[in-house]
Formats: C-alpha cells, sequence, structure tokens
C-alpha cells in the first residue's frame, strides 16, 4: 500500500457489515484511516522512494524520527555533512517492541558522536519512510472505526460527531468526513486494536 491508502479494503468493510458498497465504503475507509493515523500518531503504508525529513534530537543520543521499513537508502546529515553509517545505530533491533515482530526503525542512535542539540530541526534523514506491512491490529481498527461511521451516518450521510466509548487514557469523537477529534478522557472501543502502536509525540519539523 502506498502513503495515504486506507489500510482495509472494500471487501473486508462489506464483510464486516455483511452488505454491499452503496458506493460510499472507499470514503468510509479513507476517513478511518485517517481517524486511526491521527489516533496512533504514525502512517502504516510505505514508500519506496527515499524522502528526506527534519528531525530534532531529543538528547545527545537519541533521535527520534518517522517509522521507516529499511536500511537501504538510509542517510544522516547534519550541518550540511553526511554521517558515516557506522555512526548511528537504527532500532529497534530485529524488528521486535514489547515482544511484538514486524515493527520499522523509528530511533536512531549515535554511535562514537553526538547529536546536535537545538530548538530547530537540523538533522536530515533520508529513508524509505513507513512500515512493510500494515499491522492486523491497524487494519482491525480501521473497519471498526468505518463500521461506526457507517452506522452514525446511515452510511452516506453525515449526522455530525458521535463520541465513542471511552476507556483508558483517550478519546475520539467521530465525524463523517473529518478527522478524530483527541481528547484526554478515554481509548473508544473502535480504536483498542491500535493501542499498541500509539506513539508518542515527538519534535517532527
Amino acid at each position: 500500500m502506498a502513503l495515504g491508502d486506507s489500510y482495509a479494503t472494500v471487501a473486508e468493510l462489506e464483510a464486516m457489515l455483511g452488505k454491499s458498497d452503496d458506493g460510499t465504503f472507499a470514503r468510509l475507509l479513507h476517513d478511518a484511516s485517517r481517524q486511526v493515523e491521527a489516533f496512533t500518531r504514525r502512517q502504516f503504508n510505505k514508500s519506496e522512494v527515499p524522502e528526506a525529513r527534519r528531525f530534532r534530537a531529543l538528547d545527545p543520543e537519541r533521535l527520534p524520527v518517522d517509522d521507516f521499513h529499511t536500511l537501504y537508502d538510509l542517510a544522516v546529515e547534519t550541518d550540511g555533512q553526511a554521517w558515516d553509517a557506522d555512526s548511528y545505530d537504527a532500532r529497534p533491533w530485529n524488528g521486535i517492541v514489547d515482544g511484538m515482530e514486524g515493527w520499522p526503525f523509528f530511533d536512531l542512535f549515535a554511535v562514537g558522536r553526538y547529536w546536535p542539540i537545538s530548538r530547530r530541526a537540523t538533522v536530515y534523514v533520508t529513508a524509505q519512510w513507513g512500515w512493510t506491512l500494515v499491522p492486523a491490529g491497524i487494519v482491525q481498527a480501521t473497519l471498526l472505526v468505518a463500521k461506526r461511521l457507517a452506522e452514525s451516518s446511515g452510511v452516506g450521510g453525515n449526522t455530525g460527531a458521535v463520541k465513542a466509548e471511552s476507556i483508558d487514557g483517550y478519546s475520539v469523537s467521530y465525524g463523517g468526513g473529518g478527522v478524530a477529534t483527541l481528547e484526554q478522557a478515554g481509548v473508544p472501543a473502535e480504536m483498542v486494536p491500535a493501542l499498541p502502536y500509539r506513539r508518542k509525540r515527538f519534535g517532527v519539523a
């Protein structure tokens, strides 16, 4: 899947709803995918074209970056100078986080030198961004959010925002055509499958 694609298919949503697409399912999946991204602060498709992005180090050793799925084409530059590949270490190692496999890289640790500390994003990282495969929990969350959107809008209409059930940390107000509004309160049941993938905030230009 390319960057910006939906995380579930029309056929999968048809199976979940038990009805055929009435012409609105692609839009529902698109909206649901963007809401999952807003909740997790991640995007889960991938690009196979390297792109330079700008980041700010949190400390002299650690540089949090957007998710990238391969070390091929990875390049780092500060103050117009390229870093040697042995001057940084991409993590997590082995694609494992909390016992879960299939994760991309999202941290770069300096080796034998230090990241520049600045209020500005001064480190340029070129990579193929995204995940190799969309996690099953993200697909499930997308389908559940699309289902809620379909139910709240009558499949195709838009009756406004509907606040979902809340548990443990955050809530999302769903609207028929917009991105989720996050509030400190609880996690709606639809987003529970996406919880393991929710990222803490970090500074990105």
